[in-house]
């Protein structure tokens, strides 16, 4: 048998006030860390595309053999 956990006020009507169980209070503090996460999310992406340097920096012709490069290379050669 299904049930639900729907509060229901005495007109018979099921609460505006709860959800599955739940305060509205719960759902209103989830819902704002979802926007902060996608508003976090929404700025990384933006600093990830904007283009401060006009043109990245070319790996040495040492170093364009090997696909990978580690930063500590880097450091030691340019």
């Amino acid at each position: 048998m299904l049930t639900t956990n729907l509060s229901v006020n005495p007109s018979g009507n099921p609460s505006a006030n709860t959800s599955f169980g739940m305060p509205a209070a719960f759902w209103s503090q989830r819902r704002e860390a979802s926007l902060n996460w996608l508003a976090l999310g929404l700025l990384l992406a933006a600093w990830n595309a904007v283009d401060d340097s006009g043109s990245p920096r070319r790996r040495p012709d040492s170093l364009r053999a090997y696909p990978h490069v580690t930063v500590r290379t880097m450091t030691r050669i340019g």
